[in-house]
């Protein structure tokens, strides 16, 4: 009599959209975005160095969304 053999699981790892992400200006990881979907407003702010941008979002934008384009914004030199 043998064993019984067990099946091999496979388990599917997604990635996960990060919740703080990395400063372009001081580059410390303390980036928080914030989104209210009722005011249509989202706002980036950075506890380490203090910079913060707000604008205007759509229904269907994320964090990772508002966070390109605050990223975007800081390339081009609209923010310092």
């Amino acid at each position: 009599m043998g064993r019984r053999r067990k099946k091999k699981v496979i388990k599917i790892v997604k990635p996960k959209i990060p919740e703080v992400f990395t400063c372009p200006i001081c580059g410390s990881k303390s980036l928080t975005v914030k989104i209210d979907k009722k005011k249509q407003k989202g706002k980036v702010v950075c506890g380490s160095c203090g910079v913060s941008w707000e604008t205007e979002i759509q229904g269907y934008e994320e964090k990772i969304d508002l966070y390109h384009m605050f990223f975007d914004k800081f390339s081009e030199g609209e923010i310092v």
